[in-house]
């Protein structure tokens, strides 16, 4: 099946922009970047989700859901947007969240503004909030209603189309610039982005892509990127080889925010070139980059996924005390 003719709901302003930095933070390895601007997809407050959330909402529009079931914590930008959205689309949303009932999160109350609902699992492990949610979901089927659910991140074949389309544009953009090889880093949570952006640039020579985890064990995240790289590419048709690439590790102390080294950066990046970046999945991702550099060919493009809602709240909320590299990480 080829991308156009998956079920689709436009939301966002694409192509985002690419855009060359010349100093991101005042430091060698962010210099002479290109930047690829998913920070300003162009609904509600941007990010690189609303990709992903134009063909979720459009998969289940096209199946006539009348709710949609999502796993998502507090801080979930996806959750978030995706509650916004589908209010557009008069579908009922439920987030699921980990954890017992608490507020401060701005990605929560946004969720609820947009007349999600929610409910807690009062489990801190974060799987609680799939198996909660599928349990949900049978019985709102059982109740004659139509859930459509879906995991953290939109992390499905279907969700990672909307990187898929992507590549593509980036590919365009690199032409106009007459760039035939280039090193994508991208920050990398539960793998969809990487994933459809894998599959679409299948057969695509010259552009290697490194993913920085900043959550899940590499050989974890590695293994489920290779399998949804795969499944969204037959599912958009593409059968030709997936471009080099890996995963490496971007977790510092562990998920979440309370990186001073991370928080450094933040700051720097702030006052060198204006760009926000998030605790969570940016800073630690360029914190990479900046000390991985000499380690990448070409020129080196940095794909920004957004992450303004956890930059404020980062500012503006005491930071929780991350997970240990060590403890198992699941969100």
């Amino acid at each position: 099946m080829a991308l156009t003719d998956l079920p689709r709901v436009p939301l966002g302003t694409f192509p985002t922009p690419l855009q060359h930095v010349a100093d991101l933070a005042g430091m060698p390895g962010l210099r002479d970047v290109l930047v690829k601007r998913d920070d300003l997809t162009g609904f509600a407050w941007g990010g690189n989700k609303v990709r992903t959330l134009e063909f979720v909402l459009g998969d289940a529009v096209s199946l006539q859901a009348d709710t949609i079931v999502v796993a998502g914590g507090p801080p979930s930008n996806f959750a978030a947007l995706l509650a916004v959205a589908a209010a557009g689309q008069g579908i009922a949303v439920v987030q699921v969240c980990y954890g017992n009932p608490r507020d401060g999160a701005a990605a929560l109350a946004l969720s609820r503004r947009a007349g999600a609902a929610v409910e807690f699992t009062g489990s801190a492990d974060r799987r609680s909030m799939d198996i909660h949610a599928r349990e949900l979901a049978g019985r709102l089927r059982a109740q004659g209603r139509r859930p459509y659910v879906v995991p953290r991140g939109g992390a499905t074949p279907v969700g990672a189309c909307g990187f898929a389309v992507a590549a593509a544009e980036l590919v365009s953009q690199l032409a106009e610039r007459r760039i035939g090889s280039a090193s994508v880093v991208i920050p990398v949570g539960s793998g969809g982005s990487i994933a459809g952006l894998l599959a679409g640039l299948a057969s695509t020579n010259g552009i290697e892509v490194v993913g920085v985890s900043v959550s899940r064990p590499v050989e974890e995240i590695e293994a489920q990127v290779a399998t949804r790289a795969e499944e969204c590419a037959r599912l958009i048709g593409a059968t030709g080889p997936l471009p080099r690439w890996r995963v490496v590790d971007g977790r510092g102390p562990g998920y979440g925010g309370g990186w001073p080294e991370a928080d450094e950066l933040a700051a720097a990046l702030l006052q060198h070139s204006g760009f926000v970046a998030d605790p969570v999945y940016n800073a630690k991702a360029l914190l990479w980059l900046s000390s991985h550099r000499n380690e990448l060919s070409g020129p080196v493009l940095y794909w920004s996924t957004g992450g303004a809602l956890a930059a404020a709240d980062e500012l503006t909320t005491p930071a929780a005390a991350p997970t240990a590299v060590g403890e198992e990480v699941t969100s």
